[in-house]
């Protein structure tokens, strides 16, 4: 199960919730809701095992090159040979970060059926928000919030070239002379014309390259003090670095500019139970066109990898074992997770790499019952972090 999202801001809100079951020193039993047949009559709360899905977030770089309007003119008017002659995309992956989210396994459903109650006597639940048990007794868990807190990217459409320009109308006199002969006497007629015309690209360009020049020929009296003004260094610096920056802006109507700005994908895979790993294509990638859908005719690949490194055989026909076993009464099942690689690859290139506990890939088991106090489940793999026996 894969889901596409492009970049999303969110708050994810991770609440534990408590219950408490009143029972004869935590006497209860656990029944496997795929495999036991429940009593409706019976009193108790039921729980879900966690079942780990893989998010794979890809953070791109685009770059995108812009020509000036003056490139043609900069070699004729300023000298310059390095700049942009045409409009250019590039995208590149600025990095890949792997986590895991925890859901619900339908497929591992549990039902707490509580015991013969006694005055006083108490068993406490804790069960996150999706009803993944975190804790049992009197597990040291306050209602707690955790913030996740995503970040969107916002590209605003920034002005890519500052507007330097005079006006690119220009206006036109003329001086039409006209000379008139009545019988013997000419006279002379004089006709002022007005018109206004545009500017051509080389003309503004040609005033561009004065304006730069006379910012250098500025700059050079401030540095040898041609004003005689006795500044001071602070207000020097600041005029100077004023002038250059006006200067650098002129320089890019022929130099171009460029604009960087980043984005990021994410991937939702959740891994089947199979002791073979996943081999999971993402997306694909093309440094002209950034993320595309796998089925694209074009770019290259990026694929999930997860791969179990140890084999969990044994542990699988002892659990095994243990559940055909004809007991009573059960304690918590649980989970005992399966360290995996989990590897995001472009071809023969390892862009991620990470070890990760996942629950699917290992084994479920369960406690005996009545012989623990305390109990804290970690609530993405549903592994014991902490027991105390009694």
């Amino acid at each position: 199960m894969m889901s596409f999202i492009g970049k999303p801001g969110y708050i994810f809100l991770l609440f534990f919730f408590f219950i408490n079951i009143h029972g004869s020193r935590a006497q209860f039993n656990v029944i496997s809701v795929s495999q036991g047949k429940l009593n409706p009559e019976k009193e108790g709360i039921l729980y879900a095992l966690p079942l780990n899905t893989v998010c794979v977030e890809i953070s791109l770089v685009k770059t995108e090159t812009f020509k000036g309007p003056f490139a043609d003119y900069a070699m004729k008017y300023l000298g310059l040979t390095n700049v942009n002659r045409e409009n250019s995309v590039k995208h590149a992956i600025a990095g890949i970060k792997a986590s895991l989210q925890a859901e619900p396994d339908p497929n591992h459903l549990y039902f707490i059926e509580s015991g013969k109650q006694s005055k006083g006597s108490e068993i406490s639940i804790a069960l996150t928000e999706k009803g993944i048990i975190s804790g049992f007794s009197d597990v040291n868990l306050k209602h707690s919030i955790t913030l996740l807190q995503g970040s969107k990217s916002e590209n605003m459409q920034l002005k890519l070239f500052k507007d330097l320009l005079q006006p690119t109308i220009t206006e036109k006199i003329d001086t039409i002379i006209r000379r008139v002969s009545v019988d013997t006497t000419t006279i002379v007629d004089r006709v002022v014309r007005r018109s206004l015309s545009e500017k051509s690209v080389e003309q503004m360009a040609k005033e561009t390259a004065e304006i730069i020049r006379k910012i250098d020929e500025n700059i050079f009296n401030l540095m040898t003090g041609y004003q005689e003004v006795n500044y001071s260094k602070e207000s020097l610096e600041f005029m100077i670095s004023e002038l250059r920056k006006t200067q650098n802006e002129y320089l890019s109507l022929f130099k171009g500019t460029t604009r960087v700005s980043s984005d990021s994908h994410q991937f939702f895979v959740t891994p089947p139970e199979s002791e073979d790993g996943l081999l999971e294509s993402l997306c694909k990638f093309s440094p002209t066109t950034g993320i595309l859908p796998k089925s694209s005719p074009s770019g290259e690949f990026i694929t999930l990898t997860i791969n179990p490194l140890t084999s969990n055989k044994m542990l699988k026909d002892f659990a095994s074992q243990k559940e055909e076993l004809k007991k009573k009464n059960r304690g918590l099942y649980y989970r005992i997770p399966q360290q995996s690689k989990v590897r995001v690859t472009s071809g023969a290139k390892v862009l991620f790499e990470s070890t990760e506990m996942i629950s699917q890939y290992g084994v479920v088991t369960h406690l005996p019952t009545g012989s623990y106090s305390n109990l804290i489940f970690n609530p993405v793999t549903g592994a014991i972090s902490h027991i105390s026996i009694k």
